[in-house]
């Protein structure tokens, strides 16, 4: 699901016959519960109670996470990380969990 097939520019400027696009993974409904675990359990070892990162990647990753933990009766937050600080509201750069 995730292979496209066909001519795509990478973000170096050279062209590849085919790319894997991981977003119809992470955002996908089927999937996405799996990322969610596949990841918890890829990082069983660290020591964290808060996942994100840079938006729009991360986010469906730390919310599948944020869910898989739950589902397992553990609390972890979530934060993503604007590319620009806003200039209304609150002006925040990173949004939820303080981190």
């Amino acid at each position: 699901k995730a292979v496209v097939h066909g001519k795509v520019t990478l973000s170096s400027g050279l062209e590849a016959d085919w790319y894997i696009d991981l977003r119809r993974i992470t955002l996908d409904g089927k999937a996405a519960p799996l990322v969610g675990q596949v990841m918890l359990d890829a990082t069983a070892e660290l020591d964290y109670d808060c996942v994100g990162g840079l938006t729009l990647g991360a986010d469906p990753v730390a919310t599948s996470m944020l869910h898989a933990s739950a589902a397992r009766g553990k609390s972890l937050d979530a934060f993503v990380v604007r590319k620009a600080q806003k200039a209304h509201g609150m002006q925040r750069r990173i949004e939820g969990t303080d981190v």
